[in-house]
């Protein structure tokens, strides 16, 4: 008996030490986030396991026994930046296999990046890497994805035969064609079976089913994204129906005109013209912030577009028109690229200062606590309070002084754990 209640105690000892969770103090810092616009210097944040334990002045507070301290005088502290538009899954057989995936995965979590929604894709792969992101088992940021909605024409797009290999574009549970006759119950209860944080609205849908899908989400506990415009339901008809964000700048023009003019694919225009053609404000801001509406404006996608195509250079020249004028008018925009990863989201908030007129604090609000309310993490993410997980980005340089700045990075902290080239 004595042998064994030694064996007990000893066993009960162990499962005890394997379950201590390392501690860290990140001292000498600046503090910038949403809640510290200007800068709180000379911090010290204390980390346990997964999460801030605690956060004080420099030498205020004594260490906490068995603390690793990372002296860090000089650098500043970010919230881990969020990518709220990419597709990592959409080709996973082709050029999204699983070696190129992770790669531009590990990549975008050492340049700061520590979560992403996937805006559509094969969700049996979204959710491996999801799993394996979360357990640990790669090196990527934790990953947050979509099931699809569309109408039945949109899924004779090569993209959805793709992400559908082996099953039917259209008749699966992440890639679903809805119509007036769907079973909406069981069709998003099966989207929310796959793992899908939201449900996104594509295109080929009007505004009474956009409403009735939003309705059966929300009873599922989903988000709902789409795009601005799905042809024939209207931004307006999207933020109506209670849709959480909706992706693409250029697209809200359809809230003004039924189809894009000829004469705007010209490449002669200059910017005075763009200027008058753009309303300096419109309806549909108001009602974005009413009802809570984010503005994922994909700026970085148009611009390239743009430039590979002076065709489409209107597409760019009205997008960041719109977001100015969504930002000045309080519209809650967040950060999200959409190129298929070929950049990463620290370029899309140069844009929303150099080509938006964002200051540099809201483009870094907006990679943030914006992104973390797009993907519904707000609780846990976009800021750095006592109790938040750890995700943390550590800078040379200050971002309030020049965005790009956002780009230096001494090292990255994702749930607690260093990572650092």
């Amino acid at each position: 008996m004595r042998y064994l209640l030694l064996l007990f105690f000893f066993s009960t000892y162990l499962v005890k030490a394997q379950t201590v969770q390392a501690v860290i103090a990140l001292r000498g810092v600046t503090i910038i986030d949403a809640n510290h616009r200007s800068g709180l210097p000379h911090q010290t944040i204390i980390i346990r396991g997964k999460r801030i334990l605690k956060i004080f002045s420099d030498g205020t507070w004594p260490m906490p026994d068995s603390c690793t301290v990372i002296n860090l005088a000089g650098k500043y502290v970010i919230p881990g930046l969020v990518d709220t538009h990419v597709h990592i899954a959409t080709d996973p057989s082709g050029t999204d296999n699983r070696i190129a995936t992770l790669d531009v995965l590990q990549r975008m979590l050492y340049s700061g990046i520590t979560s992403v929604r996937d805006m559509a894709g094969d969700a049996r792969t979204l959710a491996e890497l999801a799993r394996d992101a979360l357990a640990g088992d790669i090196v990527a940021p934790d990953i947050y994805y979509s099931a699809l909605m569309a109408g039945p024409a949109f899924f004779a797009d090569p993209r959805t035969l793709a992400s559908t290999a082996g099953l039917l574009a259209g008749q699966t549970p992440y890639m679903r064609a809805v119509t007036d006759s769907t079973n909406l119950v069981w069709a998003i209860a099966e989207a929310k079976g796959t793992g899908a944080t939201g449900i996104k609205l594509y295109a080929d849908l009007d505004a009474p089913l956009v409403g009735k899908i939003v309705t059966e989400a929300k009873l599922h506990g989903l988000l709902v994204w789409g795009h601005a415009w799905l042809k024939p339901a209207k931004p307006t008809d999207m933020v109506l129906a209670g849709v959480s964000s909706i992706s693409h700048a250029p697209l809200l023009i359809y809230d003004l005109v039924d189809s894009i003019p000829s004469s705007w694919k010209s490449s002669n225009h200059d910017s005075v013209y763009w200027n008058n053609t753009v309303p300096p404000r419109i309806p549909l801001f108001d009602l974005m912030k009413e009802h809570h509406t984010i503005l994922d404006a994909t700026l970085i996608t148009y611009k390239q577009w743009g430039e590979q195509d002076s065709t489409h250079r209107y597409s760019y020249e009205l997008g960041k028109r719109f977001t100015a004028a969504a930002y000045r008018a309080g519209v809650t925009i967040c950060a999200g690229t959409d190129d298929d990863q070929s950049a990463f989201v620290q370029k899309e908030m140069k844009l929303l200062v150099y080509d938006a007129g964002l200051s540099n604090i809201d483009a870094l609000i907006a990679a943030t606590l914006h992104g973390a309310q797009a993907l519904g993490i707000e609780n846990d993410c976009g800021t750095i309070e006592v109790d938040k997980k750890a995700d943390l980005v550590v800078l040379d340089k200050n971002p309030l002084q020049d965005i790009t700045n956002t780009e230096l990075v001494h090292m990255v902290v994702k749930n607690g754990k260093v990572f650092k080239k």
